[in-house]
């Protein structure tokens, strides 16, 4: 895995960028192969990135070749490596807001009347801020400048690597500019009628990435 803090590309992007164009494909219709998004394969391919075991996987399968084509043969002479212990390694803010910006649904976290609620929500990153969509009933929709906080996770049990991000902010209740911009834009997988639009203005981002290998 690649986790250099060179601004420029690593030779791992160079060679996935190299063999994409070797097979005539675009960006679009790589990350469409992988189960990844076009903004996280362009990143792979121009900037400094960190990759789980599972994202070098689908890669490596959409450009048609092994891990071990993807990432370089070893040289002969190098003795094996001893497998690696687990590392817990922080996450730059810049890297977690581009997986905030690919992802769509995260956990927000809350004080209810009695104890700390915890619900799945689908939300949208836009213009530095995260909206997400409830009821007009429903508690946190009452909320106005109040402290919130939403995780959002990629995890691969089978490899034991993955990442998480943690927003911490204060919600408020959108602006009519801001839910007419965001109306058309986000759909919520519960269904029903949620149709007030909350904003999470984020005052902390952190990131924390686990490998094993």
């Amino acid at each position: 895995m690649d986790t250099q803090t060179a601004r420029g590309p690593s030779s791992l992007g160079h060679r996935i960028r190299h063999r994409r164009q070797a097979l005539g494909l675009k960006t679009a219709e790589v990350a469409e192969r992988a189960g990844l998004t076009t903004d996280r394969i362009e990143h792979i391919e121009s900037r400094p990135f960190a990759l789980t075991g599972a994202e070098l996987l689908r890669l490596a399968h959409a450009l048609d070749l092994t891990v071990e084509e993807l990432t370089g043969p070893r040289h002969p002479a190098s003795p094996p490596r001893p497998p690696m212990a687990p590392v817990l390694e922080p996450m730059r803010r810049e890297e977690c807001i581009v997986l905030i910006r690919a992802g769509s649904i995260g956990r927000i976290a809350y004080s209810g009347v009695d104890e700390v609620v915890v619900i799945p929500v689908n939300y949208r990153y836009r213009d530095e801020l995260i909206v997400f969509r409830t009821a007009a009933d429903s508690a946190v929709a009452q909320f106005d400048l109040d402290p919130i906080a939403i995780e959002l996770d990629l995890f691969d049990e089978g490899l034991q690597d993955g990442w998480s991000v943690l927003v911490n902010g204060l919600v408020r209740p959108a602006t009519d500019a801001e839910t007419e911009a965001n109306r058309d834009h986000l759909d919520s997988w519960a269904g029903g009628t949620r149709e007030t639009y909350m904003i999470i203005e984020s005052h902390r981002i952190t990131g924390r990435r686990i490998r094993s290998w």
